[in-house]
């Protein structure tokens, strides 16, 4: 009867617990790149409010796991169900999921935007973390006849976690406001909370008593030497996570499209590393783990060699691969059951300590990012030595030379003394030698390699170098070319001639022959009112500014207004504009709050390659449009390697009733850099005589909407850039 009874209700156990294990990560992984969008026009768009991000959600990850981890140990059923009620009841408070009242950029931006999230979603979210521990828990005290093996809840965690990361840029972000959006996942958080009442209730149904405790096994010979070894396995995949993400948002734009591709494979590569047959055998995903490292190091080496998409494939496929391996080796020493409460703790913990160096330890003691390289040698490191032939690895000793030799140069500029990066190098060869097993016939070239490789470093450092929230900005000497380069990543911002016959003279994406001299010669006198530029760079639009006449300018990274007011670097302003006006601070609330009407006003606000959504959006257009002087100019720059802005921007004009005009300016030479420039005007008459210039033409959104404060995504225009191009 009894046997009969747990047969008839395991098709309704079965569901309600797939159901609520489903429904918890699709919340978690709905939020995850919901609320930081939310937090990034706070902090100016930049890339690091994800890494930061990352790391809180590791962080409530961790305390999740612990959470349910005593609860199951300490408490009855009864005891655990209501005690996580309460928790669940006491975190819904803090829904439907909003910013704090007091959200806004303050000195310490990874500290506010840790603020941000704990005030706004630390408790559900911590609720949510512990709900898939603890249900595996309760499934086992079921009827269920599969009771002892709860492994297909796994797989339905899985798939609501990835469900919920890729449909968030290509099908909620686009169609969704983020009003909505919260409000819906509050509504899911209510659900949520049933099914588990309801999984407490069919657990108690089972009528039979706390199962004893599994029977300790047998300690290991070095318990602390195999913690240590579960602790880095989870730490450098979170880290090489970090790191990639980091590079792809550096050079395209920071926005979920670029967020959730990295963070699905790596979920991805713990639920094929923990499945009982492995169907990605794991001597190819060694050997494409290899050939991918080898195109980085190349690309390392010779920058540009593959183009933009090809490299940041290669950095998402060496990501998936990369972890696969850690994960594989993690997957392959669990201890028994007696210690599975210690293993996915330590699992959570190393995730953490790796997000935890990206975002807070490196930016503080690095000057530059080469938290990834470092992370990626410590990766190669921990293959697994039986995992290939002898001769496999023979063969992939040249790989590993070039992988730490670049590492060896990145460690001598990231310290800021390249002196010392031969000497980094070797301890490098010695630490990489221990760890790999390699050949000691070996280590002289690798010394030797490491110390060729430092040598840039030595020849080449940079004028100034600085680190903050809003990435590394370095002043370059091109001594061949007599410039002065101001570099974010790989991107351009501002160069400026070392020659005093035109150390003045506006370069770059502000040259006089591009669209930007095209719209100063349209305004001519009526420059005399000054101008409002969003964005410092190094300054160099000043030098259209006329005597008497002082600019403004807004810039929210401290490091670069330090860097233009430097006649060491850039004379920009202190030649042009010595009177000009900088303000500090997100460029559309502090013009907003501005009491004064500018003839033009140019938005040139950068994070990355791309400019930060929240500044494009209608609302944002409609306050630049009342700082506009009757007959006024605003010009944007809208240059992007991997989105078009155009039709996003003709969108919001059109519904502004403005006219819009554009032009793509492929100028390319010493002085020049090729660049894409809209502007807007409340009448069409006072864009004629641009629209007669050669390369100008009409602004024309071909259907898109317009983004607004509530709704913005770069999906689709990242897809109008891959069909049209340039």
């Amino acid at each position: 009867m009894g046997l009969a009874r747990a047969r008839s209700s395991a098709p309704l156990i079965a569901a309600v617990y797939t159901a609520a294990i489903l429904l918890s990560a699709l919340l978690i992984f709905w939020i995850e790149p919901l609320f930081p969008k939310m937090i990034l026009p706070v902090v100016g768009g930049t890339p690091a409010t994800w890494i930061t991000a990352l790391m809180f959600f590791q962080a409530a990850l961790l305390a999740g796991y612990g959470y349910s981890f005593l609860l199951a140990r300490l408490a009855s059923l009864p005891l655990q169900a209501g005690v996580h009620t309460i928790l669940l009841g006491l975190a819904a408070l803090a829904l439907p999921p909003a910013l704090p009242a007091s959200a806004h950029l303050s000195d310490y931006p990874a500290f506010q935007v840790l603020f941000m999230l704990t005030a706004g979603i630390g408790a559900p979210l911590l609720a949510l973390s512990a709900t898939a521990p603890l249900l595996q828990h309760w499934f086992t005290r079921t009827a269920h006849p599969h009771s002892h093996d709860p492994y297909f809840l796994y797989a339905a965690s899985n798939v609501g976690s990835l469900g919920a990361l890729l449909a968030f840029p290509l099908l909620v972000e686009p169609t969704l406001g983020l009003r909505f959006q919260t409000h819906a996942w509050a509504l899911g958080y209510a659900a949520l909370a049933l099914l588990i009442l309801a999984c407490a209730a069919l657990a108690g149904r089972s009528g039979d008593p706390d199962p004893e405790p599994a029977a300790a096994l047998p300690t290991p010979a070095h318990p602390w030497r195999e913690r240590a070894l579960w602790l880095v396995l989870a730490a450098v995949p979170s880290s090489l996570l970090s790191g990639t993400t980091t590079k792809i948002t550096t050079a395209a734009a920071a926005g979920p499209v670029f967020w959730v591709v990295p963070l699905a494979l790596y979920l991805l590569s713990f639920a094929l590393a923990f499945e009982r047959r492995r169907r990605l055998p794991l001597r190819l995903a060694l050997a494409g783990q290899s050939l991918a490292t080898a195109l980085i190091v190349v690309e390392a080496l010779i920058h540009g060699a593959f183009g933009d998409w090809p490299v940041i494939a290669v950095l998402i496929v060496l990501l998936f691969l990369s972890a696969y391996v850690c994960n594989c080796r993690l997957a392959d020493s669990r201890p028994g059951p007696a210690r599975t409460g210690e293993y996915y703790l330590l699992i959570a913990l190393g995730g953490l300590v790796g997000g935890t160096f990206n975002a807070l330890i490196a930016p503080s003691i690095f000057p530059d990012v080469v938290e990834y390289p470092v992370t990626l040698v410590l990766a190669i490191a921990l293959r697994p030595a039986g995992g290939v032939p002898a001769r496999a690895r023979d063969a992939e000793i040249p790989l590993v030379i070039g992988v730490t030799g670049a590492v060896a140069m990145a460690l001598g500029f990231g310290f800021g003394q390249p002196a010392v990066a031969p000497v980094i190098s070797i301890v490098f060869a010695i630490l990489l030698l221990t760890l790999s097993r390699i050949p000691a016939r070996f280590a002289l070239g690798l010394a030797a390699t490491f110390m060729v490789a430092a040598i840039p470093a030595l020849v080449a450092p940079p004028l100034n170098r600085e680190r903050n929230f809003f990435g590394v900005i370095k002043v370059l000497d091109d001594r061949e070319a007599a410039l002065h380069l101001l570099v974010n990543g790989s991107i351009l911002h501002g160069l400026e001639s070392t020659e005093p016959a035109t150390r003045d003279e506006p370069t770059s994406y502000y040259h006089r022959g591009g669209p930007v001299g095209d719209v100063m010669a349209l305004l001519g006198d009526h420059l005399a009112g000054g101008a409002a530029v969003i964005g410092l760079g190094a300054g160099t639009v000043a030098c259209y500014g006329m005597a008497g006449a002082p600019w403004t300018f807004y810039e929210i990274n401290p490091a670069v207004v330090r860097v233009a007011a430097d006649p060491r670097y850039f004379r920009f302003l202190s030649d042009c504009q010595p009177d000009a006006r900088i303000q500090l601070g997100d460029g559309r609330l502090l013009l907003a709050s501005d009491p004064r009407q500018y003839p033009l006003i140019i938005l040139d606000a950068f994070s990355s390659d791309a400019v930060p959504t929240h500044l494009l959006t209608l609302e944002a257009l409609s306050a630049y449009l009342g700082k506009l002087a009757p007959g006024g100019l605003i010009a944007i720059n809208i240059s992007n390697r991997f989105v078009d802005l155009q039709p996003i921007l003709a969108a919001g004009a059109e519904r502004l009733g403005l006219a819009a005009a554009w032009c793509f300016d492929t100028t390319t030479d010493r002085l020049a850099r090729s660049s894409k420039w809209l502007v807007m005007a409340r009448a069409k008459e006072l864009l004629a005589p641009l629209l007669s210039r050669p390369g100008w033409a009409p602004a024309n959104s071909g259907g898109a909407e317009a983004w607004t404060d509530d709704r913005s995504d770069l999906f689709l225009p990242l897809l109008w850039h891959l069909r049209d191009g340039p």
